[in-house]
């Protein structure tokens, strides 16, 4: 039987999912002892080596953080940590894998400080105190950001949200909201405030319904480029 690539990956997340829900204790060899036996689902060694495969190959896609300004430490490290816990990386492994994936200055800093940060938890501590922006500048940041032009309302629902955090984490709904409709696009922003979003929620409910409607309206008011039906006129001949 030819196991599709759609059907690796299903299988590849629900071992993971099963994974996460089995409870370790800790060894004991009395024979008395009931241990957890983690016993793969892979029915043949040929899956169990593609989920080998396809582990590595989304270590692969990890981009490397240099300590630029313009990089954001926050989310790098959020999404190297997925990568590495769907890879099914323990985190001594992941201190070790990290390092390959700093460059420039952030290498420079890790090879200063390595003697400090000796395993990965006190590592992300470090890395983000190190080069995660001032209060000043993530606010500034985060005022700088609007709805760019072709960018749907949830792409920059998504990341205008994570700079409000990222600015402020105790930042209430009210102001949340206040800055999310200060960037929505021109033509969005007198609707949204017109139905007065009590959550974040219903600000993205609201703000979507707003930019499919003048999608759909935009879409009927602008004139048609297709030539209207032409049908044959008949001849004489014809009639006859």
């Amino acid at each position: 039987m030819v196991t599709t690539r759609l059907q690796h990956h299903q299988l590849f997340a629900k071992e993971v999912q099963r994974l996460s829900l089995i409870d370790m204790e800790p060894s004991d060899t009395s024979p008395s002892s009931h241990s957890t036996v983690y016993r793969p689902l892979f029915t043949s060694n040929m899956e169990a080596q593609f989920m080998s495969t396809l582990a590595k190959e989304q270590v692969k896609t990890l981009t490397k953080f240099s300590g630029s300004e313009s990089e954001d430490i926050t989310h790098w490290l959020k999404h190297i940590e997925e990568v590495f816990d769907r890879a099914l990386i323990q985190s001594s492994n992941k201190y070790l894998a990290i390092q390959s994936y700093l460059t420039d200055a952030a290498l420079k800093w890790f090879r200063f400080n390595k003697q400090n940060m000796p395993d990965w938890s006190s590592f992300k501590i470090a890395i983000v105190q190190a080069y995660q922006p001032s209060i000043h500048q993530a606010l500034l940041k985060m005022e700088q950001r609007t709805q760019l032009p072709g960018e749907s309302v949830m792409e920059y629902y998504y990341d205008k949200l994570n700079l409000c955090v990222q600015a402020d984490a105790n930042m209430s709904s009210s102001m949340i909201i206040h800055y999310l409709t200060k960037g929505l696009h021109a033509s969005l922003v007198a609707h949204v405030i017109r139905r007065h979003p009590a959550t974040t929620n219903e600000f993205l409910n609201i703000a979507q319904d707003e930019e499919k409607f003048l999608l759909t309206w935009k879409g009927l008011s602008s004139p048609s480029t297709n030539e209207p039906d032409c049908y044959p006129t008949l001849g004489k001949q014809d009639h006859e």
